[in-house]
């Protein structure tokens, strides 16, 4: 069995089959823009959230030491593959208090933030939960976290297209204090 090619098909068909929101107006629209995902989709979110600075926008990660305050018109992107994680529903709750815009990406829109988000995005996968080897080989929720990346740098090529931004601008955003 070639692992790597089943991996590509997979994400293929996953990619395939994502409710595409157009994230990127409300991107372009908030003030600021928070992510929160607990383990490896925080992960991906942080590397989306380092995208929308060197994109030239006010982002930040929810429990880093620097983040700011969130607020109303601010945006808040959120992943849980299970929709159901207890601390991103209160990140959730707590954002929608002060009035700012959720966006939830996730494998369940039928989900306890996904009722709380005003927009989801659906990345047919399964969470870490399921065991249903007919949507993937992969453990856990390794396909809905690859996918997760994939279709948010597809929103930041979208984004650089909608604010006429180049490689050479976001260069000049990138860190260079490494």
């Amino acid at each position: 069995m070639n692992y790597l090619e089943n991996i590509l098909a997979e994400l293929s068909n996953s990619a395939k089959n994502i409710d595409n929101q157009n994230i990127s107006n409300e991107i372009i629209k908030s003030n600021q823009i928070f992510t929160h995902g607990l383990g490896r989709s925080g992960l991906v979110l942080k590397m989306f959230a380092m995208r929308l600075a060197q994109l030239g926008h006010n982002s930040n990660v929810v429990g880093e030491t620097t983040t700011k305050s969130i607020h109303k018109d601010d945006l808040l992107i959120l992943a849980s593959g299970s929709g159901n994680t207890a601390q991103v529903k209160i990140v959730a709750q707590e954002a929608k208090k002060v009035g700012a815009n959720v966006i939830l990406i996730t494998s369940n829109e039928d989900s306890e933030i996904g009722n709380i988000a005003d927009y989801v995005v659906n990345i047919q996968s399964k969470s870490k939960y399921e065991n249903d080897d007919s949507i993937t080989i992969q453990p856990m929720g390794s396909l809905f976290e690859q996918t997760l990346m994939l279709y948010l740098d597809s929103v930041v090529l979208q984004l650089m297209n909608e604010e006429n931004i180049n490689e050479s601008d976001m260069m000049n955003n990138h860190a260079n204090l490494e």
